[in-house]
């Protein structure tokens, strides 16, 4: 990359960072290839859509954050020479990633880097799509695995809980059952016990009968002897 060029790269690779502090409603930017071939007349590149992958969470700020670190992903991806990645960007600094501003930013470039073909930007264009979106599958395997890991953390401590309630439930359950015996033991303790009580109280009345009569009978030999004997 000759000095011209890296000028060139310096001057035009704030384009797709800038937009990140002024879009608010991120879009999908169209970079439209001049139609000279039957195949791959398009490439697309999202300018302001961040994958979904390694997102802190849904604020804004941090929307920014992620898009920021996926332009400078694209920006070390960077080819020496001019290519699909200074065209975009270019088209973007003169206003959007539309056909006019595509035509007129490769047809600038190309005074610049006289490499610069319809064939290397499709090339390199693919390139720079094909290599985000590796990040994008590597990163997307790696964000399901952890969520896998949750997911299976979850499920055993669920089950873990559900055993335990069982077996709460199961203990619960025997408490009540020895509850409801002692309840019903209690309310038969005078069933079991009422018999035993009048058989004694009845001999406690029969022997107090038959000692009130020994004792009627002793008292009435001293009654005797009193009188009689002297």
């Amino acid at each position: 990359m000759n000095n011209s060029n890296s000028g060139i790269k310096e001057g035009i690779l704030k384009g797709l960072k800038r937009i990140l502090f002024t879009d608010s409603n991120p879009v999908e930017v169209e970079a439209v290839i001049p139609p000279a071939a039957a195949d791959h007349t398009r490439v697309q590149l999202p300018v302001t859509a961040s994958p979904t992958v390694a997102l802190p969470g849904g604020t804004g700020e941090n929307q920014r954050e992620m898009k920021l670190r996926i332009y400078q992903l694209l920006e070390s991806l960077n080819q020496p020479g001019c290519d699909f990645f200074e065209v975009w960007n270019a088209a973007i600094e003169m206003g959007g990633a539309n056909s006019t501003n595509i035509r007129a930013a490769y047809t600038s470039l190309k005074f610049a880097d006289k490499t610069l073909s319809r064939d290397k930007l499709i090339t390199t264009g693919e390139y720079y799509v094909n290599s985000l979106q590796k990040v994008l599958d590597t990163e997307t395997i790696k964000r399901q695995q952890e969520k896998d890991k949750l997911l299976d953390h979850k499920e055993k401590e669920k089950n873990t809980l559900a055993t335990e309630i069982t077996q709460l439930e199961q203990q619960l359950a025997a408490i009540q059952q020895a509850l409801a015996d002692k309840t019903s033991q209690r309310e038969g303790i005078n069933q079991k016990y009422e018999p035993q009580v009048a058989a004694i109280n009845e001999k406690i009345a029969g022997g107090k009968q038959s000692v009130n009569g020994v004792l009627v009978e002793m008292q009435q030999v001293m009654s005797i002897i009193q009188k009689e004997i002297n």
